[in-house]
């Protein structure tokens, strides 16, 4: 959802924004499909040619386990704080501009409108932490229930196609 500078008065104005997770093309290329929704109830105001945006972030994502690649659901709920600049202030920087801990929270935008959708695919990415399984008492993923026993024994072992099999031949 693009926003003009225009549209955006003075008082600010509230927005409840709803995209199918699977639309944000970084975040389907990270994860991987997804079927769910990435949901926003954000606060728009100008201040001094910025746009400050905050609100509420939710998604429900399927992450890919990074220990067995299994897909592991994560539930997001977190407020959100983004100050939107114009690029244009970006150029206005030189190479020796140190940058303060508030200046992390700031994103660009070109021209006079705003891609609200790729704001909140920026800060999913930021937000989603890498997942990894949570092993039970059994051995089991508490996410996908595979067997993390099995994952981490060798499999049957033919020896003649093991990759270091030529080497035996060296030791005779």
């Amino acid at each position: 959802m693009k926003f003009h500078l225009s549209q955006i008065p003075e008082e600010g104005i509230s927005r409840k924004l709803e995209v199918p997770a699977d639309s944000l093309p970084r975040l389907k290329e990270t994860f991987g499909p997804q079927t769910g929704i990435v949901t926003a109830e954000l606060l728009l105001k100008q201040r001094g040619g910025n746009v400050e945006v905050s609100g509420t972030l939710r998604a429900a994502l399927d992450v890919p386990c990074h220990r067995c690649l299994e897909p592991a659901r994560f539930e997001l709920d977190e407020p959100l704080q983004v100050t939107l600049s114009p690029e244009s202030r970006l150029s206005e920087m030189d190479d020796d501009t140190n940058l303060s801990a508030g200046d992390l929270e700031v994103s660009f935008f070109d021209g006079d409108q705003i891609d609200l959708n790729l704001l909140l695919e920026d800060e999913v990415l930021l937000l989603v932490p890498e997942t990894i399984c949570e092993e039970d008492e059994d051995g089991r993923c508490t996410e996908c229930g595979k067997d993390l026993n099995e994952m981490f024994q060798p499999a049957e072992k033919d020896e003649a196609h093991h990759p270091f099999a030529q080497l035996k031949e060296l030791l005779k």
